[in-house]
């Protein structure tokens, strides 16, 4: 980047669209701090909660690879959580039986309760960092996060198409 650029970047205003990107940024990051603080007493972290969550959105076992693309982790790390989760007893792995070398992930039952606990922590918080604005803006906010977020898939599919 040339000087002539950091320069604009540096003084532009923080609010509008040229440092939307480095707020998005910190946004998730700071959320997903608070959230590993207040799951801290249930004994789960944001990584562990997103993969228990996105299982409980497929409602069916599913392919570690799959699961992996959803989430959007590395295949290697998905197998790491998910060696802590089944040795917790959260979740277990199965052979697909279309295909042995696919393995099949599900919740386990002990997982409702703590599903629950979780998501009630998860509702508090976003009812804490919202209370007092307005609704009108919040449908705003979201409607151009999925804007953007259709377009970051766009470009990823583009690039993944090139390759």
């Amino acid at each position: 980047m040339s000087a002539s650029l950091r320069d604009i970047l540096r003084s532009a205003p923080r609010e509008g669209g040229q440092k939307l990107g480095l707020t998005i940024c910190e946004v998730s990051k700071i959320w997903r701090q608070l959230i590993d603080l207040r799951l801290m007493h249930l004994g789960v972290s944001n990584a562990r909660w997103t993969v228990l969550l996105a299982l409980n959105d497929f409602e069916k076992p599913v392919s570690q690879k799959v699961l992996a693309e959803y989430i959007g982790i590395e295949g290697p790390t998905l197998v790491r959580m998910l060696d802590r989760l089944e040795s917790d007893g959260l979740v277990r792995r199965k052979p697909s039986k279309k295909d042995r070398r696919v393995k099949l992930v599900e919740l386990c039952k002990k997982t409702d309760e703590l599903l629950d606990s979780m998501l009630s922590v998860a509702i508090g918080i976003q009812k804490e960092l919202i209370q007092g604005i307005p609704e009108q803006d919040l449908v705003t906010c979201h409607k151009v996060l999925l804007t953007i977020k259709d377009r970051l898939s766009t470009q990823l599919d583009k690039k993944s198409d090139h390759e």
